[in-house]
């Protein structure tokens, strides 16, 4: 079996594995998830019905929209699993289309960057969260396709909810995941 076959069987797993856990263990896999590596298990979670408006946000921004022109992208989600654009397309369409009607879980956009509102450098991240707001707002507004605008629910700052527990220490949740490290 090659590296390629391997790499597929794991990711298989890992699917497998999150079909079994809740949308609370699929926001803890958003939260820790290396950029670095296949996309699938990101696809795969923004897919479910069940995905909670948090994680599909937590994803979007983890995914640095305004690094990339994902708005007039026209790749097939999945088609090549290493490729952000059309994951971000895919939530900003979703968020103006069917939306994400679960909503349990809160986001803080200052703790997703590893920060809070007490942090020295909390005042330059909410103005470079604003800055990256206005980009992605005039961005979308000049491809004209309304289905990629920036939802109000995907601009929010904050989602209120509860707080998804095991950020602190992610060994005891990687320590059951397929290939977990």
């Amino acid at each position: 079996m090659d590296e390629d076959d391997n790499e597929e069987r794991l990711v298989q797993q890992q699917i497998n594995f999150l079909r079994t856990r809740s949308p609370d263990d699929w926001h803890r896999y958003a939260f820790y998830a290396n950029w670095n590596e296949r996309l699938d298990v990101l696809y795969w979670i923004v897919k479910q019905p069940n995905c909670d408006k948090a994680t599909a946000s937590l994803i979007f921004w983890r995914g640095e929209p305004t690094g990339y022109d994902w708005e007039d992208d026209d790749q097939v989600l999945g088609e090549d699993e290493y490729a952000v654009e059309p994951l971000l397309k895919y939530i900003a369409i979703r968020f103006n289309t069917t939306g994400f009607s679960r909503s349990e879980i809160a986001y803080d956009f200052l703790e997703a960057a590893g920060h809070d509102s007490k942090s020295p450098r909390a005042a330059a991240i909410t103005a470079g969260r604003l800055g990256d707001l206005a980009l992605l707002k005039a961005r979308q507004q000049a491809s004209g396709n309304p289905k990629v605008a920036i939802h109000n629910d995907l601009s929010a700052m904050r989602i209120h909810g509860r707080k998804v527990g095991g950020f602190g220490d992610q060994s005891d949740f990687y320590d059951q995941f397929p290939g977990g490290d």
